[in-house]
């Protein structure tokens, strides 16, 4: 994570880069994604979490089995969140358990667009595996390092979600 933070240091201004949330992060949140740019190269860009939805309310995650064919998602391109983790709930007991993969970064898919106050992202999620089925039936699609440059610059990203590698080692911790 550390190489992602400074490498949005160098790449955003300073302004835009105080603006990011890197601890806990909640809906609304700027958050650091990557994407590819123009010459297929990763590119750092910040993004709110979560897109404008009815009445003022916001969607921040998507099933990756089908948000590729909604319309609603149809002029979003792929991204990847970096992060060290991710919360999730209960639903009975109310409890917030973090998730993480074997303390290293973790890659979470994801679909982002520009809006008028600028770029959006939303987290993809699949039925949840593992331990984090106790907990809830959905969780993020997590991808390898490997898949990013395939997952953000395929033309069929839905099909990288597919082959990818996942890391399904993830452990709870309160």
């Amino acid at each position: 994570m550390e190489r992602w933070i400074a490498q949005a240091r160098q790449q955003l201004s300073e302004e835009a880069f105080r603006e990011l949330s890197f601890h806990e992060v909640f809906p609304s949140h700027k958050v650091l994604i990557i994407i590819a740019g123009e010459d297929h190269k990763a590119r750092l860009l910040p993004a709110f979490w979560g897109y404008p939805g009815r009445e003022g309310k916001l969607i921040i995650n998507a099933r990756s089995e089908t948000a590729f064919d909604s319309f609603f998602f149809r002029d979003s391109l792929p991204c990847v969140i970096p992060a060290t983790g991710y919360y999730e709930w209960s639903r009975d007991p109310k409890k917030k358990y973090y998730f993480t993969v074997n303390e290293k970064p973790m890659y979470l898919a994801g679909l982002c667009r520009k809006e008028e106050d600028g770029m959006h992202m939303v987290i993809l999620t699949e039925a949840a595996v593992l331990k984090q089925a106790e907990i809830h039936d959905r969780q993020p699609v997590i991808l390898s390092s490997l898949d990013i440059p395939e997952y953000c610059q395929n033309t069929n990203p839905k099909e990288t979600i597919k082959k990818s590698i996942r890391y399904r080692n993830i452990r709870e911790a309160e």
